[in-house]
């Protein structure tokens, strides 16, 4: 077959080392070793973003997709990827649609043959795996922000907290009336008689409304919520 490469460093710090040469040393030994004839490599340094903001990518696709190319040769995935996910993507969308084939060196996939096919299939396993982890650290991050009081959602602040620069912090007068509140709840007063106290005293509900039996309810709901 009719080959290009692509290799790439992740930095600039990478690119006197033998990182890029050792990459050509092996898709060269690879080509040789099976006959395949390596038409060009382009070398990419610095990149470590997205495929559209590395140029030598670009040009390595536009170069693939020309006639009398059989397809691309790299190291590793994660030379077209950060993840497995977006590997499977570029065979999805540009490799797949012209027959192309896709070599990567070091898992021994050629999409050229049946064998490779199928370990392509196991890396959309990973694939997959890698999805739901990616979405489990975010719904753990996010219970983990609730937790240490970050105002995450954008939802209204409980009574007793305020949001600054999206996180939740202590309202302190709020929290005044919170003690007043789990005062008179303690010493025997009804939710009604609370409320009408708290209004006689000039203090304001969340809404800067009139309290009722029903808001100092819900705030004694989250100071004791077994027993409300």
């Amino acid at each position: 077959m009719k080959l290009v490469g692509y290799i790439r460093v992740s930095s600039a710090g990478q690119e006197d080392n033998t990182s890029l040469d050792e990459q050509v040393s092996r898709i060269n030994a690879y080509c040789q070793a099976l006959g395949h004839e390596l038409i060009h490599i382009y070398r990419e340094v610095k990149s470590g973003g997205r495929a559209d903001n590395r140029p030598e990518f670009q040009k390595t696709v536009a170069h693939l997709q020309t006639e009398g190319i059989d397809g691309l040769i790299v190291i590793k995935p994660d030379r077209l990827g950060r993840r497995a996910s977006d590997v499977l993507s570029f065979f999805d969308n540009i490799i797949a649609p012209q027959n192309k084939a896709l070599i990567i060196v070091e898992n021994n996939i050629d999409t050229s043959t049946a064998t490779g096919k199928m370990m392509l299939g196991v890396l959309s396993v990973f694939a997959e795996f890698e999805k739901d982890q990616i979405n489990k650290r975010t719904g753990d991050g996010r219970k983990a922000r609730a937790k240490t009081s970050e105002y995450a959602n954008g939802g209204a602040p409980k009574f007793g907290s305020k949001a600054e620069n999206k996180n939740l912090v202590i309202d302190d007068e709020e929290q005044k009336v919170i003690e007043i509140i789990r005062r008179h709840h303690k010493s025997g007063k009804s939710q009604r008689a609370i409320a009408e106290y708290l209004t006689k005293n000039g203090y304001k509900s969340k809404q800067g409304k009139a309290w009722s039996g029903t808001s100092v309810g819900r705030v004694l709901t989250r100071m004791y919520p077994k027993a409300n």
